[in-house]
């Protein structure tokens, strides 16, 4: 009997040479352990995992083998179209407007896949020719936290990377750097022309950022941690960068991340865009720690997450009534908020935004796969 492989075709620098295999390294990226999970399931079936660049290095092609690819990487046309080995699936975790190209190409790349896990959204893009399932964010645990009382916790935090998607560079062109220059203003021009059939690329949530921290940056009790607030930061005025400068408490490691959430009420949870199904662990992680979320991103977050669960960005007219209504939320009322997050977190509805779940279907599919080869 051949031997079975699914070659893991990501080229992501800390995934490659099989680093995705190891649990605890993995373990430092946002969902990253799904795949060293996942690993070690197949391995339990007699199927063994390989990231594409090592099995490429010394390509075995008496193998019963199939693709499973983080979208669109520089090895999928050897291993499909060159080696003929056949795109069992493809996935992507990354949000819509950082993956740009490939969900504008969604039409033509799907029809090389027998299966597309994408986010909900995404599924009027997908070749008919090709399954079409549902991606879910594969939290590890979401078992609620124990939780610091009440009122012995911060005001409010924002936890995310000073890092916007699009823009022009700045200045709009570098005389002492040409190429960089002359590639940003490509890459500007070629988004500008996908934003036509495309509104997802008009919905990143950067500046909503800026404007929460504008505001609530010099109120005590308000703390930002994230990459990048000490660099340039685009887009912002004169005030925003003094509130930025008031309230930044620097980076957080991912390991620590529930950690320091509990130590406040309320989290702005925004993320990078909003895009049907779009929802990352920055809900997830508020939910587990009892952090009551404020949350701006996917349109249809309450078909997921139940809204007594979470408060609604879109509800409010400004920040000024945000802040209003937060500070004079009593404790029993926040005690509701939390109380239903911890019922969702228990609850069958839960289960698909799991690192099991994911693996299970996937390992479904590539399993199916590989039978008929």
């Amino acid at each position: 009997m051949r031997t079975r492989l699914v070659i893991y075709d990501i080229d992501l620098p800390p995934f490659m040479e099989n680093r995705a295999f190891d649990v605890e390294l993995m373990r430092q990226y946002p969902g990253g352990s799904a795949g060293a999970a996942l690993a070690e399931r197949l391995q339990t079936q007699g199927v063994k995992m390989q990231t594409a660049d090592v099995f490429l290095r010394d390509p075995d092609l008496s193998t019963r083998a199939v693709v499973y690819s983080n979208e669109v990487t520089r090895f999928s046309r050897t291993l499909i179209h060159d080696l003929g080995i056949p795109g069992a699936v493809c996935s992507s975790g990354e949000s819509p407007i950082v993956a740009w190209r490939f969900y504008s190409d969604l039409p033509e790349i799907s029809t090389r896949y027998r299966n597309m896990r994408l986010f909900p959204g995404a599924s009027e893009r997908v070749a008919h020719s090709t399954h079409f399932q549902p991606f879910y964010w594969p939290y590890d645990d979401l078992t609620p936290r124990d939780s610091p009382a009440w009122g012995s916790r911060r005001f409010l935090t924002l936890i995310n990377s000073n890092k916007r998607a699009f823009g022009w560079p700045s200045p709009f062109f570098n005389v002492r750097h040409p190429r960089h220059s002359a590639r940003m203003l490509a890459r500007a021009w070629a988004v500008n022309r996908a934003r036509h059939g495309n509104d997802w690329l008009s919905t990143e949530l950067y500046v909503d950022r800026l404007r929460a921290i504008r505001h609530f940056g010099a109120i005590d009790g308000f703390d930002l941690y994230g990459r990048g607030w000490t660099d340039p930061t685009a887009g912002a005025d004169g005030s925003t960068r003094t509130a930025i400068g008031q309230s930044y408490r620097g980076e957080i490691p991912a390991l620590d991340k529930l950690r320091v959430l509990q130590r406040y009420k309320f989290c702005l949870c925004f993320e990078n865009c909003s895009f049907p199904g779009y929802i990352t662990e920055k809900i997830f992680d508020c939910l587990v720690s009892g952090t009551i979320p404020i949350y701006l991103g996917a349109p249809d977050i309450s078909n997921y997450v139940p809204a007594g669960a979470f408060i609604d960005l879109r509800d409010f007219a400004g920040f000024a009534e945000l802040e209003l209504h937060l500070r004079s939320m009593s404790n029993h009322d926040a005690e509701g908020y939390r109380e239903t997050a911890r019922a969702f977190l228990r609850s069958a509805d839960a289960e698909k935004f799991t690192e099991a779940h994911l693996v299970m279907e996937v390992e479904r599919m590539l399993l199916d796969s590989l039978e008929d080869q």
